[in-house]
């Protein structure tokens, strides 16, 4: 296939990496020309200098031989240009990351094949992690930008266990969203004292994943 991807940020990155190692075409643009270098870095990925809302550059791709288009920078307006763009060129798939579920909304009433409204899919998954519904692991994160969930199981030598977790000094970018000791999930807020077995699940930032890890141990 030839996937057109609309921003070299992390997502966009992670997503070209991954799909031009499954023979597809990927062609990403994005108007960062340091973004633009680290992507081709990546493998055998065309990327493109431009800024992503100018018409001109459409043509010049040729956006009609276009099986996907993604639009994944951090800018709603921008993405939901590229929407159109690529829904008026007659691109049979078209996927749109947007941070207002209102423009979701929007974008899939016009057609648009799905679009994907971060801060719902993380609430989401969060709340399906806690009513048990997913499988507790720590992850690499696609589409959540900076942040991922994290899990750590406490053993009985950690120098956490008999704490309470407001006894823990943890980095500010790491927000614990529960407690599972083994039956169910406790409230973080309501968790007497830290115990052997007992697993932490935390939104943490990307570079802050090893201190999370760390203030347990």
């Amino acid at each position: 296939m030839r996937i057109l991807i609309i921003g070299a940020g992390q997502t966009g990155r992670k997503l070209a990496a991954a799909l031009t190692k499954k023979a597809n075409e990927i062609i990403v643009v994005d108007k960062d020309v340091e973004k633009c270098k680290e992507v081709a870095e990546e493998g055998d990925i065309m990327a493109i200098n431009r800024d992503a809302t100018d018409p001109k550059l459409y043509e010049e791709i040729d956006l009609r031989k276009i099986d996907v288009v993604v639009a994944a920078t951090d800018r709603d307006e921008v993405n939901l240009f590229v929407a159109m763009i690529a829904k008026d060129h007659g691109v049979p798939r078209i996927i749109v990351r947007v941070r207002d579920d209102r423009v979701a909304m929007v974008l899939e009433k016009a057609g648009i094949e799905k679009a994907i409204c971060v801060p719902y899919v993380i609430a989401k998954l969060i709340e399906g992690m806690i009513e048990g519904k997913y499988a507790v692991a720590s992850f690499a994160p696609t589409l959540t930008g900076n942040y991922g969930l994290a899990s750590i199981t406490l053993s009985e030598n950690d120098s956490s266990i008999g704490k309470r977790l407001s006894d823990i000094k943890l980095p500010p970018e790491v927000k614990v969203l529960a407690v599972f000791d083994g039956t169910e999930m406790l409230n973080p807020n309501e968790t007497a004292e830290l115990k052997p077995g007992y697993e932490i699940i935390a939104l943490v930032r990307n570079d802050r994943v090893k201190e999370f890890i760390e203030a347990f141990k």
